[in-house]
């Protein structure tokens, strides 16, 4: 099967790398004539893992202008160039195409649904942990579990598993409420991301702070209102409790919204607090701590 990729970035690597041991045709999509130059000098994607020494992988790449038909597409790009992502493409997509939206955030999968009718859309969220040492070097920092599931009528009515599984060392489930685990990883985004960004900490100091502890706690409170006002429950703990544990387990990390910032990227702000903050205003709900951190983060996040 033959995958393109449209995202480079630490996770798109980590997937280029694990479809291709796969034996999966793998090609990235990539946004410019420097960024091809630039695999090229690097002899393809160099992956590090734990277990593993670091290793290139000459992937093969291409621009959006290509004009090879595409089958099944992989979008790992930051959730707010969700859309122009796939319109850079669209052309390129063949009728019975697959496209898998793996991002973070809520918001752009159902802006893409609504604009694309025809296509079949599957989403996914991972728990996996990368990060990227230079450019095409990635770093397998944590090996977690990636769940997908259709999210369009087509993806829902084709019956189509992907076929993905197994996939180097990935850890992929298909689910039937994909919708439900994009809530509650928003949930978890929103009740850490924006206060480490904030507060310059890693994801351990949320837990250990009384301080900090005590504003996650408001934050989590005010999610689980508008979730389930929005007909959508959380975890079977207190939203509270699973932050604390995922903070504690992740105590060394640091988020990609504080990673963002440090390295004056844009945020994903929006598609987390944002996309919380607008339901809670259709929806009448009192959220000042979640729009307090929204609005601070903006202020610190470069524009899109």
């Amino acid at each position: 099967m033959h995958w393109h990729i449209l995202g480079a970035g630490a996770i798109g690597c980590t997937w280029a790398v694990q479809l291709f041991k796969s034996k999966h045709d793998v090609t990235l999509i990539l946004s410019s004539k420097e960024r091809l130059q630039q695999l090229c000098e690097n002899n393809g994607i160099v992956y590090e893992s734990k277990d593993d020494e670091a290793k290139a992988y000459n992937i093969r790449a291409e621009l959006a202008e290509n004009d090879t038909p595409i089958r099944n597409l992989l979008i790992c790009t930051k959730a707010y160039s969700t859309i122009s992502a796939l319109q850079s493409v669209t052309d390129r997509l063949s009728c019975d195409a697959n496209v898998v939206l793996l991002q973070n955030g809520l918001g752009p999968q159902q802006d893409v649904v609504e604009l694309f009718p025809t296509l079949s859309i599957w989403a996914a969220t991972t728990t996996d942990g990368a990060y990227l040492s230079a450019p095409f070097r990635v770093v397998r920092a944590g090996y977690g579990e990636t769940l997908i599931g259709a999210l369009s009528s087509k993806a829902q009515q084709s019956g189509n598993t992907l076929c993905l599984s197994p996939s180097g060392d990935l850890t992929i489930t298909l689910t039937n409420d994909i919708e439900h685990k994009l809530w509650c990883k928003v949930a978890i985004n929103a009740a850490i991301n924006p206060l480490t960004a904030l507060n310059n900490c890693k994801n351990g100091m949320l837990a250990s702070d009384p301080e900090l502890s005590g504003k996650m706690l408001q934050v989590c409170s005010e999610v689980e209102m508008i979730a389930a006002a929005c007909g959508q429950p959380l975890f079977e703990k207190p939203l509270y409790e699973m932050a604390l544990l995922i903070a504690r387990a992740t105590a060394e990390n640091y988020s990609s919204m504080l990673q963002d910032i440090q390295q004056k990227r844009p945020t994903e702000i929006e598609q987390i607090t944002g996309f919380l903050c607008k339901k809670a205003d259709n929806l009448k709900c009192h959220t000042p701590e979640n729009r307090s951190l929204l609005q601070q983060v903006r202020q610190l996040s470069l524009p899109h």
